[in-house]
């Protein structure tokens, strides 16, 4: 992905239906993973604290050799058709749009921690999103050390693939914020903030299908450039399929919404898209 900037995964490709949801005992949208002594904000109670709910595990993915076999094709021709194919069979081999979002257990997680932050920075500003969760170290700091303060705080610990992916996409997105220029966290605006969520959820995404069907289509470092340039092409057909219309899921305030409400959000969030990138490899075949 961004900064890792090659088709690394697991050996075997495939993360185990019952590793990719996280435990039960998940931090809330609302909170880090860390504990916190600082004060909450001001401006009114806090809205309900709940874990993420528990999500019975999903049957194994359905044999991914299809989808394997068109990004095969892909990385050795460039084909948009190619690509539309191996994501058409990839999410309809892990369950289909529910199924495949339901299998981003950690990413989810992440998600609703980000985006949980998004929403406070709308209801109290940024300084005191940051300082109830006791970053307030970090309050006027320069953005890239914000963001990369939030990382221990809002991803899972490292070690399962499905963590790591979660993690990766999450500095992916703020490389993507770095080479776009953004110096201060603090004038973001609630938009950016909220197309910052939507990078990371596209960025989630990419590093699944590499983990699943593409760890093994290209060798580093035999062709570093071209690597590069399939891996951009994988993710401007994700972008390009999801961005608009997910953003469409966040319009209006979401000052109101509750933590579980904020988890809920980022699963229709995944099934969304996953269903967008499905109809877009349709199409492009």
């Amino acid at each position: 992905m961004g900064t890792s900037k090659g088709f690394g995964g697991p050996s075997n490709g495939l993360v185990p239906s019952w590793a990719d949801d996280p435990a039960s005992g998940a931090a809330p949208a609302g909170q880090g993973s860390g504990t916190s002594t600082a004060a909450p904000p001001p401006a009114g109670p806090p809205p309900p604290v709940a874990p993420a709910p528990a999500v019975a595990p999903t049957p194994p993915p359905k044999t991914l050799t299809q989808a394997r076999s068109k990004f095969t094709t892909f990385t050795k021709t460039g084909s948009s058709s190619a690509l539309g194919g191996a994501l058409r069979r990839h999410v309809n081999s892990t369950g289909g749009a529910s199924g495949a979002a339901r299998r981003m257990g950690a990413s989810r997680v992440t998600g609703g921690q980000l985006l949980g932050v998004v929403r406070d920075a709308q209801r109290v500003g940024v300084a005191d999103a940051l300082r109830s969760r006791g970053l307030q170290q970090l309050i006027g700091r320069p953005a890239e050390e914000v963001f990369l303060g939030l990382i221990d705080l809002i991803c899972l610990p490292g070690g399962p693939v499905d963590e790591g992916i979660s993690r990766q996409a999450l500095l992916d997105a703020i490389q993507d914020q770095v080479e776009a220029g953004v110096v201060d966290f603090g004038d973001l605006t609630p938009d950016q903030l909220k197309e910052f969520f939507l990078d990371y959820i596209i960025r989630s995404i990419e590093g699944k299908v590499i983990s699943d069907i593409a760890a093994k289509s290209i060798q580093l470092p035999e062709n570093v450039e071209r690597a590069l340039d399939l891996e951009e092409q994988l993710k401007d057909f994700i972008a390009g399929a999801t961005r608009s219309h997910l953003g469409e899921l966040l319009e209006g305030p979401l000052t109101s919404l509750t933590d579980p409400q904020i988890n809920d959000k980022v699963l229709q969030i995944y099934e969304a898209a996953f269903t967008l990138v499905e109809e877009a490899g349709e199409e492009a075949e």
